[in-house]
C-alpha cells in the first residue's frame, strides 16, 4: 500500500535535492498533498476563487508577490485566511522569495507550511512536477515475473505453478536479469510508458517449487538483478492444447491494454522439451528489430506476394505469346 504524501514525507524525500527550507517552524508537516498539479493562486489573489485547487501545493512566483506587496494588510488577511481555511498542504515561494510577517503569523497560526527553496525557478517546477507525477501515477500490481532480456522488459505471466520462475532461473543464469518475480508492481510513468518493479520484501529473489527462495543477487552477482525496468512485452505461457489454435505466422500482432497503454502480447504454450528460455529471448530480440522498423513476418509476406505478382505476370506472357490468331 502506498503512503499518503505528507509535507514531512516530500521533505524527507526530494527535500534536500531542492534546497527546501520551512519558514514557519515544522508546523502543519502532517498535512497530506492529494493532488500531482502544483496551483499558482494568481487568480485567486485577485479574489477569483472558483476553479481554485486546494489539494494541490500552492506556488508562489515573484508576481504573486510582488502583487502581495501592493495591497493592504486587511485585504491581505482576508485573502489568506480564505485560502488557509481550504486547509491547502503548504505554499511554497520560489528562489529567495519572502511574505509580510502577517501571513506568516497566519499560516502558523493555522498550521500551514510555508516552505521556500534556494533552487532556481524552472528547475525546482521540473523536479517538483516529476516528483509528483511518480508519486501520483496510476499503478496496479500483477502475478508474473519481470525480466530484462537483451534491454527489453519482458513480463511473463500465466497460472501459479507453470513455470515462470523457473524459466526467469535459466535467463538469468544466461546472462540476462530479474527485475520482479511473483508480485509485479507496474505504475504508469506517461501517456505510453510503464514501468515495473518489485515489491521490497521480495526484491532480488525467486521462488522455486522444490527449491524454495533464491537470493539472486547473491548467488549470481549484482548484475544479475535491477530495481526497475520499463514493460514492454508480455508473455502469458499456457499449456499446450491439440485442439487450439495458434499465431503461427507473427502478421496478426496481439496487444495487452495496461493501466491504458497497449503492449505487444504473445501467447505461448509450452509442453516438455521446448525451450522456453531461448524462445523468450528471441521474443526480445524481435522486438527490437520492430524498433528499428524490420518485421521479418511482413518482409516475408511481402516477398511472397511479390513472387505470386512475378509468377502471374509471367504466366500472362505466354499464354499470350502462344496466342497466334
Amino acid at each position: 500500500m502506498t503512503l499518503e504524501l505528507t509535507i514531512q514525507r516530500l521533505l524527507n524525500e526530494i527535500g534536500a535535492k531542492l534546497r527546501i527550507v520551512q519558514l514557519n517552524g515544522r508546523v502543519g508537516r502532517k498535512n497530506i498533498i492529494r493532488s500531482s498539479k502544483v496551483n499558482i493562486p494568481g487568480l485567486e489573489l485577485a479574489g477569483y476563487w472558483d476553479f481554485f485547487s486546494p489539494k494541490s501545493l500552492q506556488i508562489l512566483t515573484n508576481k504573486e508577490v510582488k502583487f502581495i506587496s501592493t495591497i493592504s494588510a486587511t485585504a491581505m488577511k482576508s485573502i489568506f485566511q480564505r485560502m488557509f481555511a481550504y486547509e491547502i498542504p503548504a505554499v511554497i515561494l520560489l528562489k529567495d522569495l519572502e511574505l509580510p510577517p502577517l501571513v506568516v503569523d497566519l499560516a502558523t497560526e493555522m498550521k500551514i507550511p510555508l516552505l521556500q527553496t534556494k533552487v532556481e525557478n524552472t528547475d525546482f517546477l521540473k523536479e517538483i512536477n516529476s516528483f509528483l507525477y511518480k508519486e501520483f501515477a496510476p499503478r496496479i500490481n500483477v502475478h508474473g515475473t519481470l525480466l530484462d532480456i537483451y534491454g527489453v522488459g519482458v513480463l511473463l505471466t500465466g497460472r501459479s505453478g507453470i513455470g515462470k520462475s523457473e524459466i526467469a532461473l535459466d535467463l538469468i543464469e544466461r546472462g540476462h536479469r530479474l527485475v520482479a518475480d511473483d508480485v509485479v508492481n507496474i505504475e504508469k510513468a506517461s501517456e505510453t510508458i510503464l514501468m515495473g518493479y518489485g515489491e521490497k520484501i521480495l526484491q532480488n529473489t525467486l521462488e522455486i517449487r522444490g527449491l524454495g527462495v533464491v537470493n539472486v543477487r547473491k548467488a549470481f552477482g549484482i548484475r544479475a538483478v535491477r530495481p526497475r525496468k520499463r514493460l514492454e512485452v508480455q508473455i502469458e505461457l499456457v499449456e499446450w492444447d491439440s485442439e487450439a489454435q495458434y499465431e503461427r505466422f507473427g502478421l496478426d500482432e496481439q496487444k495487452n491494454t495496461i493501466l491504458d497503454v497497449d503492449i505487444p502480447f504473445i501467447t505461448l504454450p509450452i509442453y516438455p522439451g521446448k525451450n522456453i528460455t531461448v524462445i523468450a529471448e528471441v521474443i526480445a530480440l524481435n522486438y527490437m528489430l520492430k524498433l528499428h522498423g524490420e518485421d521479418p513476418a511482413k518482409e516475408l509476406q511481402e516477398e511472397l506476394m511479390n513472387k505470386l505478382k512475378l509468377q502471374a505476370s509471367t504466366m500472362n506472357d505466354k499464354r499470350f505469346k502462344g496466342d497466334f490468331e
